[in-house]
Formats: C-alpha cells, structure tokens, sequence
C-alpha cells in the first residue's frame, strides 16, 4: 500500500510535540510522583537482580513497562529521571498511533491531528507522559488493539487480515501486563472484530485461536500475580452494594461523564457553530437543555454549595490545587485555578453538550450533503469494535466509583474513544473540517498544561529540597515526614514493603496499627501505611501547622502559573504516643 509522506508527516509532528514540551518544562525530580516510586523501586530492584518484586502498594501487574524502565536504567544507570525516561518514549509513539488510528478510522487528517493534539495537551496526558504511572501505558496497549484491528477489517488479503487480527490478540496479552484493565482488547475488542470477520472461515479460525492464546496468556498471568509476595489485588465486586454505594456510582459517573466532556471542548465546542443559525426544531432542544441544566443546578446547589458542582468535576489532573491531586503534605496547597476559571469551563461544558444532542437529534445537516467524506470502516462497524469495549470498561469502572479513589486519569481510553467519534461525526454532519478556532483553543489549552505540568515537577522539586535540608544535618529520613512519596520510598528502603492491609502474601506481612488522633494542622494520615516514619520534623505549606516552624530555612521555588514564588516550611511535629 503506498504511504503518502504528508499524513506520515504530520502524526510524527504530533509525536514530536512532547519531547518539544520536555524541553520547555524540564520535568525532573529526584523523588516519587503519585504513586509510581513504588513501581520505580520494583524496577530498580529487577535491574539489579533479574527478579520482579512488589512492595504491597501497586495493583498494577506492571509487566512489560517494568522491563522497559529497567532497560533504561542499564542504559544510563539509576535514577528516577531515568526510569520515566522509558514513559516519555511510550507516550511519543502513542502520539504518533493515535493519529494513524483516528485516520484509519475515516477521520480526515487535518481533524485527526487536532483530535491528536487536543487529547495530549490535556492535563490527563501530558503531565503523566514524564512519570513512571501506568496510565500511558495502558493507553498505549488498547490504542494498538485498535488500531490493529481496524487494519485487518481493511486488509486485502485473509493473509494480512489473519496477520493483523493474530498480531492485535498477541501483542495486547502482553501488552495488558502493564495495566490490566488494557486487556479488554483481547478479551472484548478482538472477539468483536472478529464477528465481523466471521464471514471468513479461516481468518475467523486463526484469528479465533490466536485469542484464545491471548485469554490463556490473560489468566495465566493473573494467577502468577495473585501468588507473588506483596502483590495487591483489587476485587471485580464493589467494597459494598448498599444504597450509599448505588448513589456513589451515579453521582461518580455522572460527574466523570462532565468531566471527559470538558476535557475535549477543543473539538465539542465546534458544534455550537450549527446553531447560530438554527432550524425551529434545534432551537426548541437548546433551549430545552440549557433550561434543564440550569433547573438541576438549581436543585443541587440547594444542598450544596455551587463549588462542590463546577470543574475540575473528578479527582486527578487539572485540579483546583494543582496539575496533580496532590494534598501529600501538611497545610493547603496554594490554588491555580480560579472560581471564576471554573465557572467559565463549566458554562462552556454544558453549552458544548447541549449543542451536540442538538445537532444529533435537531434534523441538523445530513451527511450526504457534505463533499469530500472520506471512505473508511462503516459506522456500524466501528460501533461493533468501540461500543462493546466502551460498555466494558465503564463497567470495570464500577468498582472504583463506589469508593473515593476515582481519579479523571482513568477516562483516557474513553477519551480516545470519543475523540474519534466526535471528529468523525462533526466532518459528515457540520463540516469537512474543524475550524482554525479549535486549534486555537488547543493552543491555550496546551500552555497552561504545560506551564502547570511544569509546575508540578518544581513543587517536587521543592518538596525533595526541604526534605534534603533536614537530612543534612543528620536528621535520618524515617524522622521527617516528606509527604506521601517521600515516605514511601523511605518505607520502602527502610522495611521493604508498604504496610497495606490487602497485602495476603506473606501471610502475616500488614501489622495492625491502631489509630492514631493527630494534634489540629498536622493531618499525619500519610503515615499510617509507613510505620518506619516516627518524624519529628515535617513539610508543610504553613509555618504555624503542628508545632510550629523548626530551626531550618525553607524552600523556595518558582512556577509559571500565579501565584508564582511558593515556600515549603520545615515544622515541628508533636510527638505521638507509640509511634
């Protein structure tokens, strides 16, 4: 098949864009970020022996992305820098897989790179593209599922058809080692392309059979999983089926519905353009959907105040504190977005949404009277692959929407999904491509990414050059309080393992530890899975938390977003009966 240089051109161009913003921001620190210094240490510790150890806190079977990170630090010797160097490179082909596979699926280049763009400048993206998290990853195995299996429903040949499907089942077994919930490519993605290819007979046997190597592959790891020492699994079945979780799970899916809604306004703004010159019929429905959400706000600021209901709606990036939930040290982190910021991104979420059901269902422009549509995989084809996977994962998602560690970073493979579906629907309904105004509003978007991903990493830098302050005046680590990836890696070098109730293997590992009640301004919540830190010494945003500042200088560091100078104090912490 011949390869246009052009369309090959502009998905590197897309790829290059993170390495460009790597070298805008600088995003190093010698410290944990979130939680992945814990799948750093496992790397660090396969690097040096050849063996997978866990530490009682990830979930995440972690997989290929471990021996990937450990071939970096053989390649340029330890470091946590080193090790998210390996994420970087994943996240670039991703970049590049992403808008190919947006192509493949019918949507024109020009609509598939803004598409491409607009879902790597998310604060959901980018900031991860430079951890050691495994969401990158993830995204990365379930976008090559897809991509491959849109090629065998192209291919020419059964030969090319088979290899595709075969290549797609394999490739994601070993790719959902990384992140599980990315196996929902081979064990739903795949077995739907392949009902669409069941009409040939030995695409469908090899292809069948190459799937069912993946599913055996799928549980044959799971169970050496569940046998490995300080591995943490999390159970399919919510922690409870009580009322308080049933409203959970609707007032969780609902807010993260908004929340991904708002994460693509670049490309669901776009159909506002149809109304400014709207039939009778649309008109109704726009006015009939604002006044809807604006009676439900009514209604639900009635119980709460109306910050508990606008954007950031769902935990995770683009957060009121910062780039990255963070509330890991003591005190309240300084705030980067604005109410009135936030009310703004609200208003334009519902306005985008109730424009989209309008041109949906307002007898808008039909798509046979657009020129220059594109010949690709037939809608209902693409339904076939993307809904059964989409109803898949959000029902993974249960679980975790009954408890409070629902984060917005897990709705990036449903953002892929409804990248391309909107993209593709705007180009056969509005028009053949998305206006300069969506690249603009990406532009905006994508400088206060990355001046706030930027920012992340100076706060940790911040955070890693208090904790050295103290630690050079002899002061050991198990005496300071760093926050919670400070601890944790000094758990994890002091004991070996986090004390983790869900730990089972060994038998005897999570030692019971009772609870504690910690003076006011000093919340100490951290420490309960790291009993190795006793601190006497701690970080915090406000001098007079705990017991006031100790004898140390604090630190100082600069962001780009306001308020721009941030100072992480040194305070002393009361000492706690039994710790």
């Amino acid at each position: 098949m011949h390869i246009q240089v052009k369309p090959q051109l502009q998905a590197i161009l897309c790829a290059l864009a993170v390495p460009f913003c790597a070298l805008l921001i600088h995003p190093y620190a010698e410290t944990g970020i979130y939680d992945d210094w814990s799948y750093i240490k496992t790397t660090q510790i396969l690097a040096q022996t050849g063996h997978v150890v866990y530490n009682g806190w990830a979930t995440a079977i972690l997989g290929w992305q471990l021996y990937l990170g450990a071939l970096f630090v053989k390649l340029f010797g330890f470091s946590f820098t080193a090790v998210r160097l390996s994420t970087t490179v994943v996240a670039i082909a991703t970049t590049w897989l992403l808008q190919r596979t947006l192509v493949r699926a019918g949507v024109c280049q020009w609509n598939a790179t803004l598409a491409t763009l607009t879902f790597i400048f998310q604060p959901l993206y980018l900031p991860f593209a430079f951890t050691f998290m495994t969401d990158v990853f993830g995204v990365f195995c379930i976008l090559l599922c897809l991509y491959m299996c849109l090629r065998a429903l192209q291919a020419d040949t059964p030969a090319s058809t088979i290899a595709w499907i075969s290549f797609a089942a394999l490739s994601n077994a070993v790719g959902g080692t990384a992140r599980q919930i990315a196996w929902l490519g081979v064990l739903v993605m795949v077995p739907s392309t392949l009902w669409l290819l069941r009409r040939k007979p030995h695409v469908l046997l090899i292809g069948g059979l190459s799937c069912l190597v993946g599913m055996a592959v799928v549980f044959g790891t799971m169970h050496w999983f569940n046998q490995q020492p300080y591995s943490i699994h999390e159970s399919l079945i919510p922690y409870s089926l009580d009322l308080h979780a049933l409203v959970n799970v609707v007032t969780r899916d609902i807010r993260a519905a908004l929340q991904l809604q708002s994460l693509i306004l670049p490309v669901l703004l776009m159909f506002v353009a149809p109304l400014l010159k709207p039939n009778r019929r649309m008109a109704i429905l726009f006015v009939a959907g604002i006044l809807f959400f604006a009676l439900t706000g009514l209604v639900l600021f009635h119980h709460h105040t109306l910050n508990h209901y606008i954007a950031p709606f769902v935990l995770g990036g683009s957060t009121v504190p910062g780039m990255i939930e963070d509330n890991s040290i003591i005190g309240a982190h300084p705030l980067i977005l604005p109410f009135g910021f936030r009310v703004l991104q609200t208003v334009a979420t519902i306005v985008a949404v109730v424009s989209l059901f309008t041109v949906l269902f307002g007898n808008g422009p039909r798509p046979s009277s657009l020129p220059g549509r594109i010949a690709s995989v037939s809608w209902h084809d693409l339904g076939v692959v993307l809904v059964p996977f989409s109803a898949a994962y959000i029902f993974m998602l249960m679980p975790r929407a009954t408890i409070l560690s629902f984060f917005d970073r897990y709705l990036l493979p449903l953002m892929v999904v409804f990248l391309l579906v909107l993209a593709r629907y705007y180009q056969e309904t509005v028009r053949p491509r998305l206006p300069v105004l969506s690249a603009v509003f990406i532009g905006i978007i994508a400088c206060f990414t990355a001046a706030g991903t930027h920012d992340v990493f100076a706060m940790y830098r911040g955070y890693l050059a208090a904790f050295q302050e103290v630690r050079s005046s002899g002061v050991p680590a198990t005496a300071i309080d760093g926050g919670w990836e400070i601890d944790g890696w000094t758990e994890l070098e002091t004991v070996g393992h986090i004390n983790d109730p869900r730990i089972h293997i060994p038998r005897g590992a999570y030692v019971y530890q009772a609870a504690t009640v910690y003076p006011a301004g000093c919340n100490g919540y951290s420490l309960v899975p790291v009993p190795a830190v006793k601190p006497i010494y701690a970080l915090s945003w406000d001098p007079a938390q705990c017991n006031g500042q100790a004898d140390f200088p604090p630190a100082v560091y600069r962001t780009w977003l306001a308020p721009h100078t941030h100072t992480i104090y040194i305070v002393k912490f009361p000492a706690i009966p039994g710790r």
